[in-house]
């Protein structure tokens, strides 16, 4: 006869029972510990400081004064809602490095938010959006003062059939999420852009504009000068001694071209010795990033949200501002239009005209700094300079937890977006 080995036959009895009971503790027990410790080998792979990819040391130092430094992919997971935020941090941010996140700078901006307070001085439109739209080729393009603009107007013009044209809100989400327009533009490096866009920006501003040869026969752009030229008088040392255009290009410009002609001066190397430096360096220890006094300086992330909400704009694709031939190259295939060749490149390549070898680590460091919406926002990697920043110098980002917003209302239940550390 067989017999039936259950639990029941081998516990019965009153003898039985303490034993069953006893070893019915200790496989429990066991099981847990055996479960526990898988769980923790898991978790492990998605805990900051557990991550091994090969990371360079410095990416790898994952704590700071107590703070933890967490891994771009373990943020991108909690984004994706792979993994839960934790439960454990009691301020609801989450701190990591620039450029960390596996996502491209599109897909980075969609998760970000602009706070529309704070920085409305640097959102150029509030209700409307204007852009360069190609019906044809279902192309809308949103300008990026200094990210290789001229060249994209020119290309939207001249080979997709673009005109200018001003959106509000739900005419451009239904274009891109109704109508499979491609919504686009082009991001640069932030502290290379700050450079390009701080020298254009002193010349805009610079006393020239309101009389002089420069504006002779140009009335409106005098007409702006006066009325705008209020925002550089808080630095009054930005144009001492350079009362003219003429003063201004005997500092950066070689004479032997300056005698040919003032235009030469835009295409042969600066001879700047530090002058305008100087006043660059001083400009910028000056200068929070709340008032921009001229558009050319405003984020790159700011024309590229709702300046009611700070929401991002639906935006399909950003490309490399210093590849931006090869951008419109790529467009143009995508969309079946022949750029022919030599007739892209277009735009203001004029060189710049303070030198920016002389200017210092610590400014530099300090560029990051007021700029670091735009490092966190669009994904780009901090330049070396500033990566290995001490510890008050540093730039991180930030995953938040904020109230969701729905148009202009505000719902009870968070939404995590990307900001930067420190404001």
């Amino acid at each position: 006869m067989v017999r039936d080995y259950t639990m029941s036959t081998v516990c019965s009895g009153h003898r039985a029972v303490l034993a069953c009971l006893v070893i019915g503790t200790f496989a429990i027990s066991l099981s847990n510990v055996i479960i526990g410790h898988l769980a923790y080998n898991l978790s492990s792979l998605y805990q900051p400081e557990e991550f091994n990819r090969g990371l360079s040391t410095f990416e790898r130092i994952t704590n700071l004064d107590g703070e933890i430094i967490y891994d771009g992919e373990y943020i991108s997971h909690i984004l994706d809602g792979e993994l839960p935020f934790p439960v454990n941090n009691n301020l609801k941010r989450l701190k990591f490095r620039p450029g960390s996140l596996p996502l491209s700078s599109a897909q980075s901006l969609q998760k970000c938010y602009i706070n529309s307070t704070r920085y409305g001085n640097q959102i150029p439109d509030k209700t409307v959006m204007l852009a360069s739209v190609s019906d044809t080729h279902k192309l809308i393009y949103r300008n990026i003062p200094k990210s290789s603009s001229s060249t994209a107007r020119h290309a939207m013009k001249d080979f997709f059939d673009g005109n200018d044209r001003r959106m509000r809100h739900h005419e451009l989400e239904s274009a891109v999420h109704r109508l499979n327009y491609s919504l686009i533009s082009f991001v640069r490096d932030p502290l290379n852009r700050f450079y390009s866009s701080f020298d254009e920006s002193f010349f805009r501003l610079g006393p020239w504009m309101g009389s002089g040869p420069i504006v002779a026969d140009k009335p409106r752009v005098k007409k702006w000068y006066f009325e705008n030229k209020y925002k550089v008088e808080k630095y009054p040392y930005l144009y001492e001694g350079l009362p003219t255009i003429g003063h201004f290009r005997k500092v950066y410009c070689p004479p032997d071209e300056l005698s040919i002609s003032p235009l030469a001066c835009n295409d042969v190397p600066s001879i700047e010795n530090g002058t305008l430096a100087h006043r660059f360096e001083r400009f910028v220890r000056d200068y929070d990033g709340r008032e921009p006094f001229d558009v050319h300086m405003n984020l790159q992330v700011s024309n590229l949200v709702w300046g009611v909400t700070g929401n991002p704009l639906p935006v399909t694709k950003l490309y490399n501002a210093t590849e931006a031939d090869k951008g419109w190259l790529d467009i143009a295939h995508e969309k079946g239009v022949h750029i022919p060749d030599g007739q892209l490149t277009h735009g203001r390549r004029i060189t710049r005209r303070f030198n920016v070898s002389k200017v210092s680590d610590a400014t530099k460091r300090k560029i990051c700094r007021l700029m670091a919406l735009d490092y966190c926002c669009l994904n780009f990697e901090l330049p070396e300079v500033c990566r290995t920043a001490d510890d008050d110098e540093a730039v991180f980002c930030a995953l938040d937890k904020i109230p969701k917003r729905e148009g202009d209302k505000i719902d009870i239940f968070d939404e995590l977006v990307i900001q930067q550390w420190n404001f």
